[in-house]
């Protein structure tokens, strides 16, 4: 008698380079390019951070300087913009929450993948598009016949709505679309907890990880959208 399972291939097709890593839908591939594209934004801001330390080292200006040697204000704002939006919008909140979110908490509520796995990779590439915007803003023409902005990383007005330039359309354009991938991403994570743990687990049988990871969710959700709603506005 034939053992039908001698007959089956336990082989899977390798996937090439980028449809593993630019069309992934698995949940841990996309924790990690999450993680991976947080580390280099990090190293930018921290980038910037290490410029501005230099120059408060000593008294006096002695790098932020203009051709003509005068002090140069403008740069010190748009490295402190820079800095802001990047380690706040681009670094933490994506790595924390895209990064490690993605990675552990389908594993620790027993769930196959996210709830939403083209969602997930959706809002992987607008996380992407919104920090290639960032970074453009920093080299764009802005105020003062320079390049950047420098308003802020919370980028209200009236500074966001004086500053001249494309630099700061750029900008708030970044942070709109941070914003829509923080939404999407706190959808799937919402969606998945409940559509996962709930059903096994009470609330309280669950670890903190995912709970806390679904009420930042929720927060997150609506930050974002009051966020982009005030910028919007401003924006008029």
């Amino acid at each position: 008698m034939v053992d039908v399972t001698d007959q089956i291939s336990h082989e899977h097709e390798k996937k090439n380079f980028f449809t593993r890593w630019f069309m992934s839908t698995n949940h841990k591939d996309i924790g990690i390019l999450y993680i991976f594209t947080a580390a280099l934004l990090g190293f930018v801001a921290v980038a910037f951070t290490v410029y501005m330390r230099l120059e408060l080292m000593e008294p006096g200006v002695q790098y932020m300087t203009n051709a003509d040697g005068e002090p140069n204000g403008h740069m010190w704002n748009v490295l402190i913009t820079g800095h802001g939006v990047l380690m706040m919008f681009f670094v933490v909140i994506p790595a924390l929450f895209g990064g490690f979110g993605n990675y552990f908490m389908p594993l620790m509520i027993g769930a196959p993948d996210m709830a939403f796995p083209r969602m997930n990779n959706l809002s992987y590439w607008l996380y992407v598009a919104g920090s290639s915007l960032a970074v453009c803003s920093l080299l764009a023409p802005g105020g003062n016949g320079q390049l950047g902005s420098g308003v802020g990383w919370v980028l209200y007005a009236p500074l966001s709505t004086s500053e001249q330039g494309m630099s700061m359309d750029l900008a708030i354009f970044a942070i709109h679309l941070s914003g829509a991938s923080s939404i999407l991403s706190a959808i799937n994570m919402i969606t998945t907890f409940f559509k996962y743990a709930c059903p096994r687990y009470d609330l309280t049988q669950n670890t903190s990880f995912p709970l806390v990871n679904c009420s930042h969710s929720l927060s997150y959700s609506s930050i974002f959208a009051c966020l982009g709603w005030c910028n919007y506005n401003a924006s008029d």
